[in-house]
């Protein structure tokens, strides 16, 4: 199973190796009796940050451009961003999460000094008025 993470205006694409787990919540408030128009829509991407291996042949690692998103501040357009999540297995688009007016609530970067090895975590939403323009989709092949 591959995990493809990306986002447009400015681009970001993840490589494929650095996303371990993609969490898509559909959140209703817990005091609700009823069906209530209060929703939000939240992911949660967690993954390993690659080493810079330029002299190994390999690219140079796209989580820090998180860290960049993760600064800019809420009056610049670029702290919202068009996102697009696809869980591939066997060539097929098992789901596809589009969030077109994200913006990050959380983000943190975590090494150890055991393994090496850095780990993130990035939670973003979807701005509350345009929930509707949230789409999942799947069971495509590409």
């Amino acid at each position: 199973m591959s995990l493809l993470f990306s986002t447009a205006d400015p681009e970001i694409e993840l490589e494929q190796e650095s996303t371990r787990q993609i969490i898509f919540k559909v959140e209703i408030p817990q005091d609700s009796r009823a069906r209530t128009k209060d929703i939000g829509v939240t992911m949660i991407v967690k993954g390993k940050i690659l080493p810079e291996t330029e002299s190994a042949g390999t690219a140079a690692d796209s989580t820090s451009k998180l860290l960049d998103w993760s600064i800019v501040p809420a009056e610049k357009k670029e702290a919202y961003r068009s996102v697009t999540v696809k869980v591939m297995s066997g060539g097929v688009v098992t789901r596809q999460y589009q969030m077109p007016n994200s913006f990050i609530v959380d983000y943190v970067e975590t090494f150890e000094n055991a393994e090496g090895i850095g780990e993130y975590t990035l939670t973003i939403k979807q701005m509350k008025n345009k929930i509707a323009d949230v789409q999942v989709t799947g069971g495509f092949t590409e």
